[in-house]
């Protein structure tokens, strides 16, 4: 095969393998995201993941948005069950030309009720280029047979400006909640779509162990210097606060949860007061167990000497009789 061969060979294979972008501008305005209907069904019968995106941040206007952004998904199709999302979202921008809040420009993604459509939330009133898709309804609103009714909403609506990271979801996406998220800081969602900790979990967690690091063990509470709380001290406490010294209250909890392994110190550290309580408890019974036991042995002695005495005194003038008068043989009949 000669080099012109190849290079048309070539030239070939890159045209069929190379994507063309075309563009469109969102209706709306650039303080509101709008929901922009896209069919992923390419022109050759295939389902494939489409792309957004936009190189120049500044491109009508400075700093507005620019970045990339992959979805894969299919929507209900009237209840199909083939529905789900993939979003990996890699879009940044301001709110203002001041450096102000930061808004991607990707604010939600959902599919489609009647259809296999996804609905893409942009921002409003901005261009983009896009491959792989078909623009279906970019009117500012979208409506389907199905029942589902969108509009557009404000880029401060907290349901909306997707973090930049990788997201899973059945049928939708939004700024509060997806099945699974992993955003670019590091930090994990699962059932939450902007995690602030390295794992945020909005459900049940079931696992065979969970470790802890801790440098703070509540051992503090057996050295000498440890102040340990009066039992009134507590008592005046739970009554003018209604829960434990050093122990957060059930409202407080409630409004920020608790942090389980400062919770765990707290409670070993009650447990560890419990015990000094209960050996202090413990020395105050002994001294009053011996003082009890000491004092029925003085009872018994006064009650055994009083007996004797009592004793002594009726014998007496009975043994005296019998010894003058030699009237009773059996002195004993007449002892009490």
């Amino acid at each position: 095969m000669n080099k012109f061969s190849l290079i048309l060979l070539s030239l070939f294979f890159y045209s069929a393998n190379s994507q063309t972008f075309s563009s469109f501008t969102t209706a709306g305005n650039q303080s509101q995201y709008v929901p922009v209907s896209f069919k992923s069904i390419t022109s050759d019968g295939g389902n494939r993941t489409f792309f957004i995106t936009r190189n120049d941040i500044h491109e009508g206007r400075d700093w507005l948005a620019h970045g990339i952004v992959a979805i894969t998904g299919i929507g209900y199709g009237w209840g199909s069950g083939g529905n789900g999302l993939r979003v990996d979202n890699f879009t940044y921008g301001y709110e203002t030309t001041n450096y102000s809040k930061i808004v991607n420009f990707l604010g939600r993604v959902m599919t489609a009720n009647a259809t296999n459509d996804i609905i893409v939330f942009l921002r409003g009133g901005t261009k983009y280029y896009y491959t792989n898709a078909v623009v279906v309804s970019n009117t500012g609103a979208y409506q389907d047979a199905a029942g589902l009714s969108l509009g557009s909403v404000s880029i401060n609506d907290p349901f909306y400006n997707l973090p930049k990271g990788t997201y899973y979801g059945s049928g939708d996406i939004n700024g509060k909640t997806s099945n699974f998220a992993a955003i670019d800081n590091g930090n994990v969602g699962i059932g939450v779509s902007n995690p602030v900790n390295k794992l945020d979990v909005n459900g049940i967690v079931h696992a065979r162990e969970v470790k802890v690091d801790l440098q703070n063990w509540p051992d503090y509470v057996f050295e000498n210097q440890y102040r340990l709380n009066t039992l009134e001290e507590v008592e005046k406490h739970i009554r003018d606060k209604g829960h434990l010294p050093n122990i957060p209250s059930a409202e407080e909890v409630i409004r920020k949860g608790i942090n389980l392994g400062e919770m765990n110190v707290k409670l070993l550290e009650k447990i560890e007061e419990l015990t000094l309580y209960s050996i202090e408890q413990n020395k105050q019974l002994k001294v009053q167990s011996d003082k009890i036991e000491k004092l029925e042995k003085q009872l018994e002695q006064l009650v055994s000497d009083k007996n004797n005495d009592h004793e002594k005194k009726i014998t007496f003038p009975i043994l005296f009789t019998d010894r003058i008068f030699g009237i009773f043989p059996n002195h004993s009949v007449f002892q009490i």
